[in-house]
């Protein structure tokens, strides 16, 4: 079966939005289990990949960073860093 490239493509961005992995990065590895708690805490389903590392699944950009505006009240020493 053959698809035309602009369909093609369309498809193609439309399957990278869907299974971007965003990754969460802290500064101080104090903060990870509770900003992991946190999210559960929001309904989302974050994974502690390691020290300093949350994972956060395909999540919407833009709502992340709804998240962490909060989380940076909560707590406004624990830097985070997001990366897709």
């Amino acid at each position: 079966m053959t698809t035309s490239p602009r369909r093609g493509s369309e498809d193609f961005g439309e399957q990278d939005r869907r299974t971007l992995q965003m990754q969460l990065f802290l500064d101080d590895s104090a903060y990870t289990d509770r900003l992991a708690a946190f999210l559960r805490s929001v309904g989302q389903r974050p994974v502690v990949a390691g020290p300093t590392a949350v994972d956060v699944g395909d999540m919407d950009a833009a709502e992340i960073e709804v998240y962490l505006r909060v989380w940076h009240v909560l707590y406004p020493d624990a830097g985070v860093k997001l990366q897709a």
